[in-house]
């Protein structure tokens, strides 16, 4: 049968119709991408005009390198894959599920780059401030998953369930009847656990006290919470809008811009770069606190790939002459280089 054949038909009216929604909606959406990559052009092209360029180029160097830094370290502090893969696995399989939230973060910072350069800063701060929570998340799930945190998490226990909903209450008493004192060889399993036994979990969002259980657990320490969390009440403003000065359109009316058009704010651009850049040296650092736990052991540490890492120190050292976070990340890296040789 002839192929023309095969796939001719007759339209009705009613199918044309929802084709050419179909049409439209793709038309938008279309329009809407080159819209946005016209924005970015835009802001770009701002920078030099409204900042010094060498400031500017600073600015997108950091993030850019704060970025790399966080996923190389992320990827590449676990046991090489072909050298021993034994190790990758166990190592991998222990802290899955703070790799789980790693890599969700690692999508939420794009994405949050992204609307920053193309003139959403509102929304681009709004997704920095999930993957905060994420990264928190994370850490929190992965060290729960070890008896010695897991028996002391009086914050945790703090942190009630939405409505009739299960909060941490019930999954830390859960957790100890199905763990008692032994480790899981997945970490990730502590989600099993809630699927099948607390299907309704949804604890409030508690921020602080998330943080200030990790520093009970000693993974930070007090004036490092402190500046975590002036992080996330920044953040804040911009994902609950208390004035219209956090919108979209109330960063432009401040900077006396053509609000209704979107209209770049370089100078808000810079601001975000900085807390972007800063807030990735909080992330790399409670990945490594994390991994430091198993990396103690020589059968993992010997397998890492430190070559890889070798190559983004200069980029840490250089952005901890700016940041604490990533003075902190500067520190760990030489404990564990120093275990390594």
């Amino acid at each position: 049968m002839n192929i023309i054949n095969q796939v001719k038909h007759s339209f009705t009216t009613k199918e044309a119709a929802k084709i050419a929604h179909v049409i439209d909606l793709v038309s938008y959406l279309i329009k809407m991408v080159s819209e946005i990559l016209k924005q970015l052009y835009e802001s770009i092209e701002e920078l030099p005009t409204a900042f010094p360029i060498a400031k500017a180029v600073k600015a997108i160097n950091d993030a850019f390198d704060s970025f790399k830094c966080f996923v190389s370290i992320a990827v590449n502090l676990v046991p090489l894959r072909e050298v021993c893969e034994k190790e990758y696995s166990e190592f991998f399989n222990l802290h899955s599920a703070l790799l789980y939230y790693n890599y969700d973060a690692v999508m939420l910072l794009r994405h949050s780059l992204l609307s920053a350069f193309t003139s959403y800063y509102s929304t681009a701060y709004s997704e920095l401030r999930a993957a905060m929570e994420s990264i928190i998340r994370g850490t929190i799930f992965d060290l729960l998953a070890l008896p010695k945190y897991r028996k002391n998490a009086k914050e945790l226990n703090k942190i009630k369930g939405y409505g009739n909903a299960k909060g941490f209450p019930e999954l830390l008493s859960t957790l100890n009847k199905e763990l008692g004192d032994s480790r899981p060889k997945l970490s990730a399993a502590i989600f099993d656990i809630v699927d099948d036994k607390l299907k309704d979990f949804n604890p409030k969002s508690a921020f602080t006290k998330l943080i200030t259980q990790l520093k009970t657990w000693e993974i930070i320490k007090g004036k490092e919470i402190g500046e975590i969390l002036s992080y996330y009440e920044d953040l804040s403003k911009y994902s609950h809008r208390p004035h219209p000065k956090f919108s979209e359109v109330g960063i432009r009316v401040i900077a006396d811009k053509d609000w209704l058009s979107l209209e770049p704010v370089p100078k808000e651009l810079i601001t975000y770069l900085a807390k972007f850049t800063g807030i990735n040296g909080w992330f790399t650092y409670l990945t490594l606190k994390v991994y430091s736990i198993d990396l103690a052991n020589p059968k993992y540490l010997k397998c890492i790939n430190w070559e890889v890492i070798k190559d983004i120190i200069p980029d840490i050292e250089e952005l901890a002459k700016i940041y604490k976070s990533w003075q902190k990340v500067k520190d760990i890296i030489d404990e564990i280089k120093m275990a390594y040789n």
